[in-house]
């Protein structure tokens, strides 16, 4: 689908749904691929998504939960009745329902577990931190004792259920279920069906233990040209397998989790989940120290700012109207620096500015900025001194938002940087400091060119 009809679907869904019509609602999602899915469902508020959700097919319930972003599982899954979610948990993927439980609800989890039928299994998964080989390991293999024949295994796949994951293996274990090899499915295929299962394994294999970092096993799956990696304990039990689908997503984690930490605007995910946390449910007197200084200087910026105005009284009480375009005037000069702020830091979190070429990032943006307070200067200017019919008034609104604007855009890409160089957190610390300066800064502005342009409204 392209952005035009996955549009028109989204309104299509929300419609139904506001009516009440869920089962034509449901209709409309289920042919569409499971990526597409959770998409149409992170578009949705949170009630329509249950409602939704009650009347999917199971499995196709069970694999939009599997696509939407972790948090978005989560609370979906909170939201829904237990015995609902007992259903979609028994149709997901070992691996997949055992990282769900453990971001859900502490109660709604133990009831979950109490009436799943693989209960036993995900508790296993459940064990391992979710950055490990055994948090990122699924379950759902198969193993077999090196004197199984091969007749005997096929009869024992033929009697299994379809799975989504089939991984092309059979492993190999002795009699103490330590990994001894793996066999191809395609050499079973090939093999006589009285044939020993050990005839055919291959010994030489790649494997990693549970306790390990996921980037190790997404490394080893990239390294070896692997389509699974075999989890073993210390004793080198199989425990698990790591499918390359889920080393994939570990390492875009990681990688994220990489420039983060090389670019040193945010924290890796725990440290910021931890922050985020402290600000949310942490004590009270820990958000006012985090948050009063930067506060203190907007407000002393402040009071900066309102010197300035008392410098230029003189000039206010004789051109009354020069009060009326302080606000735009220093509106728009705090909306462009927030933009460019925000422009600059998800740019310099991606790895698209880096500090080698800043510089250059740092010139276009001034560039921007002059483009953009050029045309706002035209037409504030325009719109002013057609309201007050005095084209000095419009010289002075137009070259003011022209100055201001492409200040606060240079400000939004230099003060992340310096603050960040500091160490300080420029998510808490770039709009405080940028909003003070251009309050100054923009007052000076406007009166400097109010003066300049004095005689000619006195």
């Amino acid at each position: 689908m392209n952005e035009e009809q996955k549009e028109q679907l989204f309104a299509e869904v929300r419609r139904l749904l506001e009516e009440g019509q869920r089962a034509e609602a449901a209709a409309l999602v289920e042919p569409l691929l499971p990526p597409d899915q959770a998409e149409v469902f992170d578009e949705l508020p949170i009630d329509y998504q249950t409602r939704l959700l009650k009347v999917v097919a199971v499995q196709e319930a069970a694999n939009i939960l599997e696509f939407l972003d972790d948090d978005e599982a989560a609370n979906l899954a909170n939201n829904l009745d237990v015995n609902v979610l007992i259903r979609i948990l028994n149709e997901m993927e070992p691996d997949e329902a055992a990282d769900l439980l453990g971001d859900i609800d502490g109660e709604l989890r133990q009831k979950s577990l109490d009436q799943m039928t693989d209960a036993q299994e995900i508790k296993s998964l459940m064990r391992y931190p979710d950055d490990t080989a055994g948090g990122l390991m699924t379950s759902d293999y198969y193993a077999f004792p090196q004197q199984t024949r091969v007749g005997e295994i096929f009869n024992f796949i033929r009697e299994q259920p379809i799975r989504d994951e089939e991984i092309p293996f059979i492993f190999t274990l002795d009699e103490g279920g330590r990994l001894k090899g793996f066999a191809r499915l395609a050499d079973l295929i090939r093999a006589h069906p009285e044939q020993y299962l050990s005839a055919i394994t291959e010994t030489q294999f790649v494997s990693i233990e549970a306790d390990q970092d996921q980037e190790i096993a997404a490394q080893l799956l990239n390294r070896y040209d692997l389509l699974a990696l075999p989890v073993l304990d210390e004793q080198g039990r199989l425990l698990g397998v790591i499918t390359i689908d889920d080393a994939i997503e570990a390492l875009e984690e990681e990688a994220t989790e990489d420039i983060y930490q090389s670019a040193g605007i945010l924290s890796p995910r725990d440290q910021q989940t931890v922050k985020s946390d402290m600000m949310v449910r942490g004590p009270i007197w820990r958000s006012w120290l985090l948050r009063i200084p930067f506060l203190l200087i907007t407000m002393i910026g402040g009071m900066f700012a309102g010197s300035v105005i008392g410098v230029y009284e003189e000039a206010l009480e004789a051109v009354v109207v020069l009060a009326f375009f302080i606000p735009i005037v220093m509106d728009m000069g705090g909306n462009s620096g927030t933009q460019s702020v925000g422009i600059f830091i998800r740019g310099f979190v991606l790895g698209q500015i880096t500090y080698n070429d800043f510089i250059k990032h740092l010139f276009r943006e001034v560039i921007i900025g002059l483009g953009l307070g050029m045309i706002l200067g035209i037409i504030g200017g325009t719109i002013a001194t057609i309201w007050q019919n005095d084209i000095n008034i419009g010289l002075v609104v137009a070259l003011s938002l022209v100055s201001t604007i492409t200040l606060a855009t240079s400000l939004g890409f230099l003060v992340p940087l310096v603050v960040n160089k500091l160490g300080v957190d420029p998510a808490v610390a770039s709009e405080p400091i940028i909003t003070t300066i251009q309050d100054i800064t923009g007052m000076l502005i406007y009166f400097g060119f109010a003066s300049f342009f004095i005689s000619g409204l006195l």
